[in-house]
């Protein structure tokens, strides 16, 4: 069934740097001015900027079981907004401090916690602790997985989410990643939603194409996206493709970009889902038609 969620990627600079005295305050109030003027928006879920770490030192990195000003400053947005929050903070267990994105459910209670794996030598002589595995928090609108900044350049990590199928990626950056956003989405088979400090940030989807990003008119890129959705190759699939969308007359959305070789099927009803549509017409989903064809080349030897 058709399941449509609001999300948005939030585009965040600070006037302040993290070394001085008060950087801990004016960026608290920075970022509650920026989700402040979010309200209003039926928002489902907002991704903020890995800059909001500066908030922070190692030494007030705060726990997530007594939440200091920035997590709190994200749970009241939560809250009041009855949405999500993917929020950049730095996170202490114990000795150890982590930059990581918090998970916030509609209540503003804390729903999880993933940790950045792959820090840079420099952040690891400051002091962080890296992260060990890819998280996915299971939440009401769907399945959300984090990656922060220095991430996007490691495909084990990216291989993990890809076998934890998530429904969103949240990404939590000082740094754009250009080309290596779009092989996260195509490669998890996931959307994924961007907070970066300058323009580009925003919604990309399954395939890795834009659906908003921010730009010099705007710094908040939102969009409505279908997670009723699924992944097929076109061999063997798209001699269907007529009969099933003759049928379901705009009910069952098939998009397939060009020179892909792949489509996305999404379901744009309550009467089925897309994984019915796939049951009805025998269709192959792209990773059993990928895995299929390695195993056939392998006996193939």
């Amino acid at each position: 069934m058709a399941k449509f969620v609001n999300v948005a990627g939030v585009q965040f600079a600070t006037s302040t740097s993290g070394g001085a005295p008060d950087a801990g305050k004016v960026i608290c109030r920075e970022m509650e001015a920026k989700l402040n003027s979010l309200k209003g928006y039926g928002l489902d879920l907002v991704v903020t900027c890995e800059l909001a770490i500066l908030a922070q030192t190692l030494e007030t990195a705060e726990e997530i079981a007594n939440p200091g000003p920035l997590l709190q400053t994200y749970a009241r947005f939560a809250a009041a907004e009855k949405c999500h929050v993917a929020g950049a903070s730095r996170v202490r267990e114990g000795d150890d401090v982590y930059n990581s994105i918090v998970y916030f459910g509609p209540d503003g209670d804390i729903l999880g916690v993933y940790h950045k794996v792959n820090l840079t030598y420099t952040a690891i002589g400051k002091g962080e602790r890296s992260g060990t595995k890819a998280v996915v928090i299971d939440t009401a609108i769907g399945r959300l997985g984090g990656v922060i900044c220095f991430d996007l350049n490691f495909e084990e990590l990216r291989q993990q989410y890809r076998a934890l199928k998530p429904d969103i990626l949240t990404f939590a950056s000082a740094y754009h990643g250009g080309l290596m956003q779009q092989m996260w989405a195509y490669d998890c088979r996931a959307f994924f939603v961007s907070a970066l400090q300058f323009m580009g940030c925003g919604v990309l989807d399954p395939f890795g194409r834009e659906l908003k990003v921010t730009d010099c008119y705007t710094n908040v890129a939102r969009a409505t996206i279908n997670l009723d959705r699924v992944m097929v190759h076109l061999d063997k699939n798209r001699t269907k493709f007529a009969e099933i969308e003759k049928k379901y007359l705009g009910e069952i959305i098939i998009d397939t970009p060009a020179n892909v070789g792949s489509a996305l099927i999404y379901s744009m009803t309550d009467e089925r889902t897309a994984m019915d549509v796939v049951a009805e017409f025998e269709l192959e989903l792209l990773d059993d038609y990928l895995a299929a064809s390695l195993a056939a080349n392998a006996a193939n030897r």
